[in-house]
């Protein structure tokens, strides 16, 4: 997703250019703002997406161990104590 936007953004602002470098002469400086701005706004769409994407990878990422921590410590209690009644 992040992605189509990044190149949506860099697209737009390559028809910025190029529609500032037509209206260059004239002054009708109107397409090459709209698309300026809509390429401004997709490249901070793109960036807040990416930080979204992250946070919820590394809160996953840190749910996932303390369901692995929760797992692993009764087992490694039972284990201790079944060995504590075997000596």
């Amino acid at each position: 997703m992040r992605i189509f936007l990044f190149l949506s953004s860099a697209l737009s602002l390559l028809l910025a250019a190029h529609k500032f470098s037509i209206a260059e002469g004239t002054g009708q400086n109107r397409g090459g703002l709209f698309f300026l701005l809509i390429g401004i706004q997709l490249l901070i769409i793109g960036a807040l997406v990416h930080d979204h994407q992250e946070e919820r990878a590394r809160k996953s990422q840190t749910s996932a161990e303390k369901e692995d921590g929760k797992e692993a410590g009764p087992n490694a209690a039972n284990v201790s104590g079944e060995q504590g009644k075997k000596s």
